[in-house]
């Protein structure tokens, strides 16, 4: 047997054995033996006359559909067995010069069966500088509440569709932290998101070769709450009634369409002299503790994207309102001689007090956003002017997530096709 085949030879049968630690994952010494294997079938290719077709014919040679093939070692399977590449060509010589540009590369170190756990924390450590804090500590919660305990010892190069499948089966079935039942679609199709967020990052990383199929569970889109023009008088009543700086806030966020936790972050200092036009520039939010455990706290954050840093028109009948408050430089909107500043928990529970106390069938606060934008449909405000009130990067997400026609909406356009029909 030549040399360059009993190279060969050990090269395909070599087991990969006392691994060490490169970058935190396993390579076999035979690794090294591989690369100087390389140098010399690249060299035995590529020098002009060299075996480049043996009898046994495992290197080179034309298949029936008239190409070329070329086959290399490429690396290692998990279980140790050689892994092997194919590069192919309409001749020999394209065939030659792709299979030394092959070779030439580095061979892929076999990785040690990693879990993961492991794979997870890698990733929310690489995550980390490029997302707010508030959407780190959802992944770190997500991650750690549903993800590891069921699939954190796994080996990430394992799973496949049916233990994704399985997966997400069981946090539908009986997926809810207190055991008292399932999770909504959306909150499983969330877990899913960061969970091929990891897998993707596992494959950049090249722990893995091939990411898993993740199939999303349906998810039915359920009617956004409205309040209704009575609806509207009635809760307009309310808050004039007994006029709080929790209910001027209400107010404001009904006519112009703040989100809650912008709101809540809001300073005196972001109102004009005049109080004709308001700043967003922060946003005040209660996060997770660490894994989802233990006490939550309160974060300052920017706005939820860069289109939501934006200035809004006060409407007039709200700035003397505004006015009666109005406290020094700093100082937060919603602040009160008690409390410096009022967190969006405590905001939700003023607005659900007013609506129980007007009569007002439940909603979230969010719901004010809703009804906002579809007043300003209802007034014929052009699409694109609020779109950038409402601080979305374009006028789909505002057509399609918060512009809902109302009933009276519905039956005018009944009314319109009768008179056009002269019924």
């Amino acid at each position: 047997m030549s040399g360059f085949k009993f190279l060969i030879f050990l090269i395909t049968r070599m087991k990969p054995a006392h691994p060490c630690q490169i970058h935190g994952f396993s390579v076999t010494p035979a690794l090294t033996f591989y690369g100087l294997a390389v140098k010399i079938m690249v060299k035995q290719i590529s020098v002009k006359g060299g075996s480049i077709m043996p009898k046994t014919g495992r290197n080179i040679y034309r298949r029936k559909d008239g190409r070329w093939e070329g086959r290399y070692p490429k690396g290692f399977a998990d279980n140790g067995k050689t892994v092997y590449g194919y590069v192919y060509a309409r001749t020999f010589t394209d065939v030659k010069n792709r299979l030394v540009a092959a070779l030439r590369e580095p061979p892929k170190p076999k990785r040690a069966a990693v879990c993961l756990a492991e794979v997870t924390e890698q990733w929310l450590l690489a995550v980390s500088p490029k997302v707010k804090p508030s959407t780190l500590a959802r992944y770190d919660t997500v991650a750690k509440v549903h993800i590891l305990p069921v699939l954190g010892k796994a080996y990430v190069g394992r799973l496949g569709s049916s233990e994704i499948s399985a997966f997400t089966k069981g946090k539908l079935q009986r997926g809810r932290a207190d055991g008292s039942g399932g999770l909504a679609p959306k909150t499983v199709r969330d877990i899913l998101s960061v969970l091929k967020g990891i897998i993707d990052f596992a494959v950049r990383e090249r722990v893995i070769e091939n990411p898993v199929a993740i199939t999303y569970p349906k998810q039915e889109r359920k009617p956004m709450r409205v309040l209704s023009r009575a609806e509207q008088r009635v809760l307009r009543k309310a808050l004039l009634d007994g006029m709080t700086v929790h209910r001027a806030g209400i107010l404001l966020c009904l006519y112009t369409g703040l989100r809650v936790g912008e709101v809540c972050g809001l300073r005196w200092d972001d109102f004009s002299p005049s109080l004709d036009r308001v700043s967003v520039r922060r946003t005040l939010q209660r996060v997770s503790g660490e894994g989802g455990a233990g006490k939550t706290r309160i974060i300052l954050d920017s706005p939820k994207s860069p289109a939501s840093i934006r200035d809004i028109p006060v409407p007039k009948t709200i700035v003397p309102i505004l006015a009666g408050f109005r406290r020094g430089g700093d100082a937060y909107f919603l602040s009160t001689s008690e409390h410096p500043r009022t967190e969006p928990r405590t905001m939700q529970n003023h607005f659900k007090r007013v609506l129980k106390a007007a009569g007002i069938p439940d909603a979230n606060f969010h719901c004010l956003r809703h009804t906002f934008s579809t007043l300003c449909i209802e007034a014929e405000v052009d699409v694109k002017s609020l779109s950038e009130i409402l601080g979305h990067a374009n006028v789909t997400v505002t057509l399609n997530q918060y512009v809902h026609s109302t009933f009276e909406q519905k039956r005018e356009g009944m009314s319109k096709l009768e008179r056009y029909l002269g019924l």
